[in-house]
């Protein structure tokens, strides 16, 4: 087989690598290798699981850096591997958040492709975020994820930004509140508001994205209206909607805003060449699951336009995402 179909092949067993991902983070482990090498009959006991499968699935992981075969039949867990620990900031719920509900509707990736509609909509009979919230389990699992993967991000945004000028946030889709947080604890002039679906501010109360003071906890639909406010933080939000539902949310910030006041949309821009992103393999998955899209400068700058907003400027964070900021054209 020439090097260029092997290449193909692998590209074509990509979905064993992500299952195989999901079944060792629900097994719990890495939690199991976390002092070090054990046999696989050892960690099959542990978990309840036929050593020969498990065996398997671990031999598939090795080559992928997650483990190390140190001696036939026994593993020990990688520095990579090592990130898919319960007790450290990762990214394992996330990996089986997408590998679980979502993978089911990628399955219909053509369906998307030929039709521009979300497969998730087909194989689930409604939109993904109305289906969660009739899943709590699912619902509070995709919450864990979104805290997952902005691991390091929000520190990045409120850093990289300066909010002197301003007194009242309003966090739109702001879920647990972790930028709001650290944008508050870096800005202790500027006063809070989270905006968010009931479900969304339910998780901010809980705690876990973090201290929340001067805030102001509001309940309701983006879609509808936004309450007031100097500048507007919108991160990872826009990217689930398409174009119309994108600007509709804009549309409603620069309604709302004061005088003055600006849109920070933090989202990851899609670069211009092929080298690999892993932000083109999320922008497919939304393709398939929610309909939206990820987007470069020159989308966002669409959107605003249509919104009417004016994109000002683009700024970079330390982190894997970027600060689209935004003033009304009428400003």
């Amino acid at each position: 087989m020439s090097s260029a179909s092997q290449q193909i092949m692998r590209l074509g067993f990509g979905f064993a690598v992500s299952q195989a991902l999901r079944v060792i983070i629900e097994l719990g482990v890495p939690d199991l290798l976390a002092n070090g090498e054990r046999s696989v009959d050892e960690l099959a006991a542990a978990t309840q699981s036929d050593a020969d499968p498990l065996y398997r699935v671990m031999r598939l992981l090795a080559p992928e850096g997650v483990f190390r075969e140190v001696a036939p039949r026994h593993f020990e867990l990688t520095e990579v591997g090592a990130v898919l620990r319960s007790d450290r900031p990762s990214p394992r719920d996330f990996v089986s958040m997408i590998n679980s509900e979502a993978y089911l509707a990628f399955e219909q990736l053509l369906y998307s492709v030929r039709t521009g509609r979300p497969a998730f909509d087909k194989v689930f009979g409604s939109p993904r975020f109305d289906w969660l919230s009739k899943h709590p389990e699912q619902a509070a699992l995709f919450q864990r994820a979104m805290v997952a993967v902005s691991q390091g991000s929000n520190e990045a945004v409120a850093e990289a930004y300066d909010f002197t000028p301003f007194t009242r946030i309003i966090d739109v889709g702001g879920g647990h509140g972790q930028l709001l947080s650290a944008i508050l604890a870096r800005n202790p002039h500027l006063r809070g508001v989270l905006f968010d679906l009931p479900s969304g501010v339910a998780a901010a109360h809980d705690g876990t994205g973090g201290d929340l003071p001067r805030t102001e906890f509001i309940a309701g639909d983006f879609f509808e209206s936004l309450p007031s406010g100097d500048v507007y933080v919108i991160k990872k939000v826009i990217h689930d909607w398409d174009d119309g539902r994108a600007v509709a949310v804009l549309r409603n910030c620069r309604k709302a805003m004061l005088p003055n006041a600006k849109v920070l949309v933090a989202e990851t821009l899609i670069p211009a060449g092929d080298e690999p992103n892993h932000i083109k393999g999320i922008d497919v998955v939304m393709l398939a699951v929610t309909g939206g899209l990820e987007r470069t400068e020159a989308q966002y700058a669409s959107l605003f336009n249509a919104a009417g907003l004016r994109l000002e400027r683009v700024i970079e964070t330390s982190g894997p995402i970027s600060i689209i900021e935004g003033s009304s054209v009428h400003a």
